[in-house]
């Protein structure tokens, strides 16, 4: 959860909500601890570190209902960013859809399901795929920056690219250290959210 903007705004919520329900950094991220196969899932996408969110106390029951909402939140439909659907009554509508998902998902709002894939998003960007536990951004950025430089098959601009934009989020700076309580948590679900990203790539 590339980090993208916490502003749900009607025009883009479709875009906002099934882009940050569930890992939207660790795709790019993921693909760091492969670096023997560098080629393998879209290129590097968006080598961005997390952006920092407003972390809250994860709970089982939050993890669970963010599992079951985000696929059901992708299926609305939305205009995108930089050009807002017109029809602000089917928007308004369409925001009225997503807080009934996240209610019967066991969220009060569309703000506090938002903080706790913003929380999850912040222990997924530093769990490395290899090893299942928690090392930070900064090594994951690292390895997939070597990766790239080591893949024969990119193509140069791509690649150079690609290559900037890992230095760019490597010279932001490592982002806070999510709690211990939450990356245990995260950690105890990998297995499952890694799925729910999985199945999400297959669908795009």
């Amino acid at each position: 959860m590339t980090i993208h903007s916490r502003t749900l705004l009607a025009a883009s919520l479709s875009a906002t909500l099934a882009a940050a329900a569930i890992l939207s950094a660790a795709p790019a991220l993921a693909q760091a601890g492969t670096a023997a196969k560098p080629a393998a899932g879209p290129p590097a996408a968006k080598a961005e570190a997390p952006e920092a969110g407003k972390e809250i106390a994860l709970t089982q029951g939050q993890i669970d209902g963010l599992l079951v909402a985000q696929p059901e939140l992708a299926k609305l439909t939305g205009g995108a960013p930089d050009k807002p659907d017109p029809k602000a009554e089917a928007q308004a509508q369409g925001q009225g859809q997503a807080e009934a998902i996240v209610k019967r998902n066991g969220f009060t709002s569309l703000e506090e399901f938002q903080d706790a894939s913003d929380t999850v998003d912040a222990v997924l960007g530093g769990i490395d795929p290899e090893t299942k536990s928690y090392v930070g951004a900064t090594p994951l950025l690292k390895k997939q920056l070597a990766a790239v430089q080591a893949d024969k098959a990119m193509p140069a601009q791509e690649k150079a690219e690609t290559v900037k934009e890992i230095k760019e989020a490597l010279a932001a700076g490592e982002p806070a250290k999510p709690s211990e309580a939450n990356i245990a948590l995260v950690t105890k679900n990998y297995a499952r959210l890694s799925a729910a990203m999985g199945e999400g790539q297959d669908k795009e």
